[in-house]
């Protein structure tokens, strides 16, 4: 019996290795030129546009982000052409004959990258506006206190350090009212983003932007159920522990425990109440010479990530850190906002390490 199955496994695996999809040289011909005529025509387009974001996030200049609507909506329209699409199209339908599989899989990404641009360029171009208005107004956004504007170091450091539950709640609630300054635009945004997903065959926004990422939705929600399932347990173990020694710092009851006693904005560090000193060690560290040492130990140096990149505060600038490739060829950058502490440090590191 065992001897039968290994032959019928055998064969299988044959005929998977040996009988081959139909392949045209004329479909993979098609499909090459279309990826080579989108590379030229989106090059031109994307870096202007990248350099733009960049820009924005690093000054909070408005004529940044003119310049970033303007580079966006051209993106847009070139990707909302109809013809245009319905040769990718056309391309998908046929793809298992393009015998190139970097071809083939190249077609699939572009056409998910188009089909969400297949809307009138009006509507592109106020959902563009709209995302634009709210980032700008997030990145300006600074804390006020006492009639005092505060960044969000600042603020985390209120958090971390103060015992007045008052302060922390005052300061908490200020970082937290960026949400009424974007509310209008963002409520407009989230209304335009859902009619557009209805438009193109989805059932909102959410939904679409999973397939376009080419996630099943069932699939992932059943993950998140199984993950907190497994994890519901010892995260209220730990947070329980957590309680009990925050009620002590605060000396106050478990249950008059509110947000801004747990030190991070989002609850997404552990709150300081372990005898490790996690910050100590960075104190007075130099953030970029530990990063700079750590990567060329590892054989990957980033000194020219770094030459480019822009590393501590300054007005009108984004807050909060990430990657970026401006132009697909090498033109790599990091935004941080830097202090001598944990949290920039593990921050630096995971950033330099999309880098």
């Amino acid at each position: 019996m065992l001897t039968s199955r290994l032959c019928f496994v055998a064969v299988v695996v044959l005929l998977v290795f040996c009988v081959r999809l139909p392949a045209s040289e004329e479909a993979t011909r098609l499909a090459r030129e279309f990826v080579d005529n989108h590379e030229k025509r989106l090059k031109k387009l994307d870096v202007p546009a990248g350099l733009a974001w960049w820009e924005a996030n690093t000054t909070g200049e408005k004529s940044a982000f003119a310049r970033k609507v303007e580079s966006q909506n051209q993106i847009d329209a070139a990707l909302a052409d109809p013809k245009t699409f319905a040769v990718l199209k056309g391309l998908r339908d046929k793809r298992m004959e393009i015998d190139d599989p970097v071809i083939r899989r190249s077609i699939e990404v572009l056409y998910l990258l188009y089909l969400e641009k297949q809307l009138d360029t009006k509507l592109l171009g106020r959902m563009v506006k709209l995302a634009n208005d709210v980032e700008e107004q997030f990145n300006k956004y600074r804390a006020k206190v006492d009639g005092k504007e505060l960044s969000d170091n600042q603020v985390r450091d209120i958090l971390s350090n103060s015992l007045d539950s008052a302060k922390l709640k005052e300061a908490w609630e200020a970082s937290k009212a960026v949400g009424s300054v974007v509310e209008a635009d963002l409520k407009e945004l989230v209304k335009l983003r859902n009619a557009a997903a209805v438009a193109l065959g989805f059932k909102n926004f959410h939904q679409m932007q999973l397939f376009l990422n080419e996630q099943n939705a069932d699939n992932l929600m059943k993950l998140f159920d199984e993950l907190d399932e497994l994890t519901r347990g010892p995260f209220m173990a730990a947070k329980a522990d957590i309680d009990t020694r925050l009620s002590k710092r605060f000396k106050i009851g478990v249950k008059e425990l509110m947000p801004w006693h747990y030190m991070d904005p989002f609850f997404q560090d552990t709150p300081k109440v372990f005898d490790a000193d996690l910050d100590e060690p960075f104190s007075k560290a130099d953030i970029e010479k530990v990063c700079r040492t750590f990567y060329a130990g590892i054989g990957l140096p980033i000194d020219r990530v770094l030459a480019r990149s822009d590393l501590y505060e300054k007005k009108g600038k984004s807050q909060h850190a990430f990657c970026t490739d401006i132009d697909r060829e090498g033109d790599v950058r990091i935004l941080a906002n830097i202090r001598p502490n944990h949290y920039w440090a593990a921050t630096m590191l995971h950033e330099l390490g999309h880098a």
